[in-house]
Parts: C-alpha cells; sequence; structure tokens
C-alpha cells in the first residue's frame, strides 16, 4: 500500500466520520416529521446554499464532464452553465411553497399538491415521479465513487467494494439524521468541491505549462483530420 494510499483512507475515514456524527446529531435533534424531514424549517441560508451546490455538482463534475470535454471539445465546458436553472427555479418557487408549507404545515410537495387539488393520488404520482428521478441518480453517483476508489487505491479496492461502502455510509446518516444531517454534509461538500476545483486548476495549468499550452493542446486534440489526398 503506497502512501498515498493510506492518507487517501484516512482522509475518507475522516469524512465519513464527519457523515456519522451528524447523522447522530441530527437523530437526537428531531423530535417531530418536521425535524426530520425538513430540518424544522430552521436550516440557515448559507448552508442551504452551499448543500444545493453540491448537490447539483456530483460525480459528473469530476468524471463524466471532464470526458465529455475531451471527446466533444473545450466548447462542451460551456454545458455546466444548465445548472443556472437550479437557483432560477427556486427563485422563482421556493419561497412561495415554503410560505405556504410554513402557514399550513406541509412537510412534502406531495401533500402540499394533495391538498390544493383535493386528490390523494396527487400525492402518490409526486413520489413516484421523485423517485423516477432519483433513483437512477443516485446510482450513478454511487458507481462513479466506486470507481473513483478504485482508481485512487490502483486497484486495490473494487468498485462494487467501494460503492457498496459508501453507500452504507450514506443509508445511515440520512435515514438517521434526515434532512439536517444531509444539509451540513453537503455543506463540506461543497467546501471540498471548490477547494478541490482550485487546487487541481493550479496543478493542471502548471503541468501542461500554462493557459496559452492548454488552449494549443485541447485545439490540438479537437482539430478534425484533414486527408490531403
Amino acid at each position: 500500500m503506497t502512501t498515498a494510499t493510506v492518507w487517501l483512507f484516512i482522509f475518507v475515514a475522516a469524512y465519513w466520520a464527519y457523515c456519522i456524527f451528524w447523522g447522530i446529531k441530527g437523530a437526537r435533534s428531531a423530535k417531530t416529521a418536521s425535524d426530520y424531514f425538513i430540518a424544522g424549517r430552521q436550516i440557515p441560508i448559507w448552508v442551504f446554499v452551499l448543500a444545493a451546490t453540491a448537490t447539483s455538482f456530483s460525480g459528473w463534475t469530476f468524471m463524466g464532464h471532464p470526458g465529455l470535454v475531451y471527446r466533444d471539445g473545450f466548447q462542451y465546458a460551456y454545458a455546466s452553465f444548465y445548472t443556472v436553472t437550479i437557483p432560477f427555479t427556486g427563485v422563482i418557487f421556493l419561497k412561495r411553497q415554503w410560505i405556504i408549507g410554513k402557514r399550513f404545515g406541509f412537510v412534502t410537495p406531495g401533500e402540499m399538491f394533495a391538498d390544493y387539488y383535493g386528490s390523494e393520488a396527487i400525492r402518490i404520482l409526486t413520489v413516484i415521479v421523485a423517485m423516477i428521478f432519483s433513483v437512477p441518480y443516485l446510482g450513478v453517483q454511487l458507481r462513479a465513487s466506486g470507481f473513483l476508489f478504485n482508481v485512487l487505491t490502483d486497484g486495490m479496492l473494487g468498485v462494487e467494494a467501494g460503492m457498496w461502502m459508501l453507500s452504507i455510509v450514506v443509508i445511515i446518516y440520512v435515514a438517521s439524521g434526515g434532512l439536517r444531517a444531509v444539509a451540513y454534509v453537503d455543506t463540506l461538500q461543497c467546501l471540498l468541491l471548490a477547494f478541490g476545483i482550485a487546487v487541481i486548476g493550479v496543478i493542471t495549468l502548471n503541468a501542461v505549462g500554462g493557459w496559452a499550452a492548454l488552449q494549443d493542446g485541447i485545439a490540438k486534440l479537437t482539430s478534425p483530420d484533414i486527408n490531403p489526398a
């Protein structure tokens, strides 16, 4: 086992300990369904912003997106701006939803829709739609994490092993701590994500010889093959 792998396991163990800590803390503070599912409507705005950002940028940020940029060209990097739709949607809907939920005691969007339309079928449909989109998305993230473990440990830890280890930790802190645990874990994830992107950017630019050299290299990768014949 290399020194880098040892430090990787130390960092991951510390991070997982942080996750379990918030799972326990969230479980102790959750006295009602509102406390568990929406953290008693007491999530600070800065925590919400960081947590929502971390949720938006996940496994695809470090694995899927760079691969597509390599395959389709540097111009594909602008696809990341699609995430602007997330805060834009929040500006339009979230404040109104928060006010209505607080006034009438709604905990989930399904409750709000069912009460407004007077139909329990709407509540069930909301849950089904959420599961259709959330379950595959979660599966992709866990698979990406397992693959990353495999690469960073030079194959010592298999993809499935890494994926299941992470799945167990996620289940523990999410199921026990509710939204409060998720929000504060995601806050740390956002800070680590921003720090990691900045560090990787500096290292990459230094390794290739600067921004101009990076642009030239990308241009060569994406230039079409021309057959003079």
